[in-house]
């Protein structure tokens, strides 16, 4: 059962509100301050925390900022009265979830807890990392290392930039260091996946929206370019960001104003853009899937950053960075790596590069006791390192064709482990849904589904 504190001074609608939460099956713990919520907060694990604005002592943004520095990546929404907007904008920049006004309809609160605490969020409104722990980037590598230099020289600047790479790579860990390395790191990072929504959606969160403006729009909405607009926005997958879309986030950064659609307000805006893509910017801008002026505009520093399977130096190091963090996460003493076990990671291709590594080691730390060895890693072991004898073949043919036969090994491995939850295994993988369909129909690769 899902656990919820709510915050609220006046008794009956207290007493009104965890009565509509305890029906819809929630656990409710209701308190009236922000002093009595912060005794609940240490001694509790909560979904969610729906506190009003209107508080004795602290308000709901004071105890937001003591919420977090509990506990970073607790969901908290923030309730305020008709037309303090003003206000929402500020709870959403400390990292607040979302934010509902009043008076509301009871459908309106329950739809707007429910969607967050089954994580349906696609953008990442909080200022606040993974709850997995604060991540870095490890490497012995000289180009990585170049990179990382270069990466701290462009954070003190307010220029626009561009990372690409493939999946898994890092490239969100590069957006995360130029915004903490800059002027703006104590304002908002609020990254938005533009592979993950529809176009429509994407309009709507990236310039938010006024109550009434379409079907379904019960209460103003903050958009993510007025959030960050003393801080840093990043787009990740932007080359599956629709044209249209791209026009109109062309404009805004131009003009560095927008309107909420369904508004007539113009409202000023200056965001930091960080953008990033795993596709082929050449090919991109062959086929017109990126518009060549919102291209130079978002690249005006780019960066590449080199696959896992061409810095092998890194491995040993990021696999023993992540075994220390999930052993204590997981409280359990820490494994050590087997030499077959290191051997094996050393020659694996590593096709969804340090994505993979992570999700592999945490299996793994999961699994061992005491020694990780070969069969804790979940990777086949029939793999022939060797196996590529093709004298026929260019050193471009030999390594196209290895990198799809690692791809379908790999997708065909996450598409069992999620049970043919296609939905799923894309996030695993880091892709689109519809990247992830055109591979499997590409290669015909069966899909097992769950039995029902």
């Amino acid at each position: 059962m899902e656990q919820v504190l709510l915050v609220e001074d006046a008794d009956t609608l207290r007493d009104v509100l965890k009565s509509i939460l305890e029906k819809e099956g929630y656990a409710v713990d209701a308190c009236s301050s922000a002093e009595q919520a912060l005794e609940l907060v240490h001694s509790k694990r909560y979904s969610c925390v729906l506190a009003d604005f209107k508080l004795p002592g602290r308000n709901g943004i004071e105890l937001l900022k003591a919420t977090r520095e509990i506990s970073n990546n607790v969901p908290y929404v923030i309730m305020t009265a008709y037309g303090s907007i003003e206000i929402a904008v500020q709870a959403m920049k400390y990292g607040a979830n979302d934010f509902i006004t009043k008076p509301f309809e009871p459908e309106l609160l329950v739809s707007v807890l429910s969607d967050i605490i089954k994580h349906k969020r696609i953008i990442n409104r909080s200022n606040e990392h993974r709850a997995r722990g604060q991540r870095t980037f490890i490497s012995k590598n000289p180009e990585v290392h170049k990179i990382l230099e270069q990466v701290k020289k462009v954070a003190r600047v307010e220029t626009s930039v561009l990372i690409l790479g493939e999946s898994g790579t890092g490239k969100e860990l590069i957006a995360r260091a130029i915004h903490e390395n800059s002027p703006r790191k104590d304002k908002p990072f609020i990254a938005v996946n533009c592979a993950a929504m529809p176009a429509e959606l994407l309009e709507s969160e990236f310039f938010g929206h006024e109550a009434g403006s379409f079907t379904g729009a019960t209460q103003t909405r903050v958009g993510v370019f007025e959030l960050a607009s003393e801080g840093t926005i990043f787009l990740d997958e932007i080359g599956d960001m629709p044209l249209p879309l791209q026009v109109k986030c062309l404009r805004a950064l131009q003009e560095r104003e927008i309107k909420r659609v369904g508004g007539n307000k113009h409202i000023k805006i200056n965001p930091r853009i960080i953008s990033a893509t795993n596709h082929s910017i050449e090919e991109a801008l062959n086929t017109g899937t990126l518009r060549e002026d919102f291209y130079y505009r978002l690249a005006v520093v780019s960066f590449t950053l080199p696959p896992l399977r061409s810095r092998p130096e890194d491995i040993e190091p990021i696999a023993n960075h992540y075994i220390s963090q999930f052993s204590e996460h997981m409280e359990k003493e820490k494994p050590k790596l087997s030499a077959e076990a290191r051997d094996f990671l050393l020659r694996y291709s590593w096709p969804g590069n340090a994505r993979e590594l992570e999700n592999v080691v945490e299996r793994a730390v999961i699994l061992a006791d005491g020694e990780i060895r070969v069969e804790h890693l979940g990777i086949n072991q029939g793999i022939n390192f060797n196996a590529i004898d093709e004298t026929s073949l260019t050193l471009h043919e030999i390594s196209a064709h290895a990198a799809q036969r690692a791809e379908i090994e790999l997708i065909t491995r996450i598409l069992k482990q999620t049970m043919g939850n296609k939905t799923k295994a894309a996030q695993i993988l880091g892709v689109s849904y519809k990247t992830l369909l055109n591979k499997v129909k590409e290669y015909k690769i069966e899909v097992v589904h769950a039995a029902l």
